[in-house]
């Protein structure tokens, strides 16, 4: 075990645990959409889950990082910069899809174009996805490059 892998649990907890609820809620949101619903809302959908994997990706990177077995203090410090580089690349991409989602979901949401407009509901369901991905991907992303040793 390595010093980093108490602080890495409970951001690998948290960002895995709340990745598997965001896209169970998507995919809950696709199913139970009405038949009429305008049809870029599929596109809102896709966005958040990009979000949701985003945040998925950096729970499962926290985990490696907690697992690593110490070999080499060169190779562990290449180890760490890539891990310190992708969780930054993951809360990036979060950041990106769900702020097209949410967009997205502004532009239908009053009903413009085809279709029938969004529940209030559901709009409320997708923000609130958006900013828990997006709010946990940044804690994980900051802790774990504050954690992770740099050389």
């Amino acid at each position: 075990m390595t010093a980093v892998a108490p602080a890495t649990r409970p951001v690998a907890a948290m960002a895995i645990s709340v990745a598997i609820v965001v896209l169970v809620a998507v995919i809950w949101l696709g199913f139970a959409a009405p038949a009429g619903i305008h049809p870029m809302f599929y596109f809102v959908l896709i966005f958040l889950g990009g979000g949701g994997l985003s945040l998925l990706f950096s729970g499962v990177v926290a985990v490696m990082a907690g697992s690593r077995v110490p070999t080499t203090p060169a190779l562990d410090l290449q180890f760490f910069a890539g891990i310190r580089r992708g969780v930054l690349a993951m809360a990036l991409c979060a950041i990106v899809m769900d702020g097209l989602g949410v967009l997205l979901m502004l532009a239908i949401a009053g009903g413009r174009g085809t279709g029938i407009p969004v529940d209030t509901a559901v709009s409320t369901v997708v923000f609130a996805a958006a900013a828990v991905t997006v709010a946990c991907v940044v804690i994980a992303s900051v802790v774990l490059r504050r954690v992770l040793p740099t050389g």
